[in-house]
């Protein structure tokens, strides 16, 4: 018996972020994925940047800017950015995503977040459905079986 299941329906397309965070801006610098998300291709998880990780760069570019500005003030207070999540999945979705796999299977991060060299805001650009991540899987030649992504 195949159960749908809405798995995105508790995670915002955008959300408001403290910062306001460029990807588009950030990839034209030259930065890769991996830079800032140095967890996605090794853990379950990409991972959302510590404060102090935006500091090696931002503690001498842009300090002019307003936006960069905030970042440092996070940093001086020895506190993290409170990001808001704009991917995920809900709990009552039961799904269990991990990166690392996908990573290793060669899956280009835009295959599932999309073009992010567009994106001026921190906001979803792919909306995620059990049927894009069947699709995918079949696609790639990946388990179908329930139990791989749910739990």
């Amino acid at each position: 018996m195949l159960i749908l299941i809405p798995i995105l329906a508790a995670v915002p397309v955008l959300a408001d972020q403290p910062v306001a965070y460029s990807h588009k801006q950030h990839l034209a610098f030259g930065l890769q994925c991996l830079d800032c998300h140095s967890s996605a291709d090794t853990s379950a998880a990409a991972g959302i940047p510590s404060v102090r990780k935006c500091m090696l760069c931002h503690a001498k570019i842009g300090t002019a800017n307003p936006e960069v500005n905030k970042v440092i003030a996070y940093a001086n207070s020895q506190r993290e950015i409170p990001w808001q999540r704009v991917y995920g999945f809900p709990r009552e979705s039961l799904v269990r995503f991990q990166h690392a796999p996908h990573a290793r299977a060669k899956i280009g991060c835009a295959t599932c977040h999309g073009d992010m060299t567009q994106a001026t805001t921190a906001q979803r650009l792919v909306k995620h459905t059990m049927g894009s991540c069947l699709s995918c899987h079949r696609q790639n030649q990946a388990s179908e079986d329930c139990a791989a992504c749910h739990y």
